[in-house]
């Protein structure tokens, strides 16, 4: 590693050096050149901005204890069976790869048994290995300096059903950590096995992403095995991903080093999970009095927009549905609306109902919730419903024509 050299121009030799002088009361011995120009370079070298985010960086790492992780951190026994990914091998020129199947994971079940928090801090975890395990590891045996990884995102399966509100939030949130305290740490991501709704799911997280970040995603079609090994070497990438490597029982995916999810044992939950990890500042609060509905209108403008809900209720069921209106100048009956999701009781009070649907056509769109059924009892509801237009950004590489 000593062969390294920080490569820069005149004039960003000249603002490093300013930097270095405005952050020197927190420089710590472990904070060489290379680790300091990173934070210049995610800001496009404008000092204030890159003082800024080293020092929330340094605070935060502060006060939640992040560089005790790896050695003092006992991961939850489900997150550590149950949730998707792990390290898998290098890259031809020793980046470390990270194999992530988001389809795999039971969301439902996993939030029925830990906090938002302890999903967070897992992922935390993983990150200091990776870059601070790992990482140093690879360079001291390739004798050069790897401090990035390259990420694979494996698609496959995954359907509206996964873009669930209280799972979006913590993805979104780890996407938002990532590039606030994990800067430059990224070498290349590959989306592979992407479907119809990833235009919706990208948009979702677009805006928590740098713009270096999305220069460096590569979305890959059906031939995205060739594409891999251009980058990785087959010994270093398991069978089903187009490489050699597996198990010693000859397991394809390399489960003893990836978790490949799976549905969590209910011996796992903790009561009413599910409303805790749900951010009710966002939610509206109702009473759909006995006997009456509850109607809520939305006008879709985009072709294959996502209209997404999260709703529960204090003590007793509720009947839900979702219509599109087949006349948009007048308010409807449901026998009167095309009927997108039949209307039905749920035992929302028991565990919070949530759901999409992507809509094929522009229109008015209706969201009930019913309790003409009942006589006797009024329904407290809290409701989000959300409306997400696909947006897949330009600068996001295609590697050949992938159909979504």
């Amino acid at each position: 590693m000593s062969s390294d050299a920080l490569v820069l121009t005149s004039s960003q030799k000249e603002i490093f050096e300013k930097f270095k002088a405005k952050v020197k009361d927190i420089i710590k011995p472990t904070h060489d050149d290379f680790y300091l120009v990173k934070w210049l370079r995610a800001r496009s070298w404008d000092i204030p901005k890159a003082e800024k985010m080293f020092r929330d960086d340094q605070e935060w790492r502060r006060v939640n204890e992040i560089d005790k992780l790896v050695t003092s951190y006992e991961p939850p026994e489900v997150l550590e069976k149950y949730y998707p990914g792990g390290i898998i091998g290098q890259t031809k020129d020793g980046y470390p790869v990270w194999i992530e199947t988001l389809a795999t994971a039971d969301q439902k079940g996993l939030y029925n048994c830990v906090t938002k928090k302890e999903v967070l801090r897992f992922k935390e975890y993983f990150a200091e290995k990776l870059f601070n395990v790992r990482c140093p590891e690879i360079s001291k045996q390739l004798g050069k300096r790897i401090d990035m990884g390259v990420y694979i995102v494996d698609l496959e399966g995954l359907s509206l059903k996964h873009l669930w509100k209280p799972a979006i939030d913590i993805y979104v949130e780890m996407v938002a950590t990532a590039e606030a305290h994990y800067p430059e740490a990224l070498k290349s991501a590959y989306v592979i096995n992407a479907p119809t709704i990833f235009p919706i799911a990208y948009s979702i997280v677009k805006p928590f992403l740098s713009e270096d970040t999305r220069r460096k995603i590569k979305v890959i079609g059906s031939n995205y095995k060739e594409h891999l090994l251009k980058e990785i070497p087959a010994d270093q990438l398991p069978v089903n991903w187009g490489g050699t490597d597996k198990d010693p029982d000859g397991d394809p995916y390399c489960r003893s080093r990836i978790c490949m999810g799976g549905t969590v044992p209910e011996k796992y939950y903790r009561k009413k999970m599910l409303t805790e990890n749900n951010d009710l500042s966002k939610f509206t609060a109702v009473t759909v009095q006995k006997g009456s509905s509850l109607q809520l209108d939305f006008e879709i403008k985009v072709q294959k927009s996502l209209l997404s809900w999260n709703f529960f209720t204090d003590e007793n069921d509720i009947a839900f549905g979702v219509y599109r209106k087949t006349s948009a100048d007048q308010r409807q009956k449901a026998t009167d609306m095309e009927a997108l999701v039949q209307t039905e009781r749920v035992n929302s009070h028991v565990i919070p109902e949530a759901g999409s649907i992507q809509c094929d056509q522009t229109g008015s769109y209706v969201v009930r919730f019913d309790n003409n059924y009942s006589w006797i009892n009024n329904k407290k509801l809290y409701y989000l419903i959300e409306v997400v237009e696909p947006d897949v950004g330009r600068e996001l590489q295609r590697l050949d024509s992938t159909d979504f």
